[in-house]
């Protein structure tokens, strides 16, 4: 695992009533859509246990540069311009850089 200057994004989303499956399928198409060596080291997708309707996204990049480079290329903007009509309410997150990682092997 790479070190140093990793880049994390964190978000969550808030589907319309119904909807909460296609916007994590949608948002795991924009994950494929950043091709292999995008510089993304983990993404996960996860539905909230207590909210029908929420979407959490997890991201950790080699580093910004790979972040923007990647969510700024057609294929990723193509997918992300289909989110927004799949919410209710603007996605809340934050950008950090990780300070542990640890990957059990």
């Amino acid at each position: 695992m790479p070190n140093g200057n990793m880049f994390s994004v964190y978000g969550r989303m808030t589907a319309l009533p119904g909807r909460r499956d296609e916007l994590a399928a949608l948002l795991v198409e924009g994950l494929r859509a950043g091709g292999e060596d995008s510089g993304l080291l983990a993404y996960t997708v996860n539905t909230a246990l207590d909210d029908p309707d929420t979407v959490w996204l997890t991201q950790l990049w080699v580093d910004k540069d790979a972040h923007d480079a990647t969510t700024r290329s057609e294929p990723v903007a193509a997918v992300s311009r289909r989110v927004p009509p799949l919410l209710a309410r603007q996605p809340e997150g934050c950008y950090g850089h990780a300070v542990h990682v640890h990957c059990p092997g």
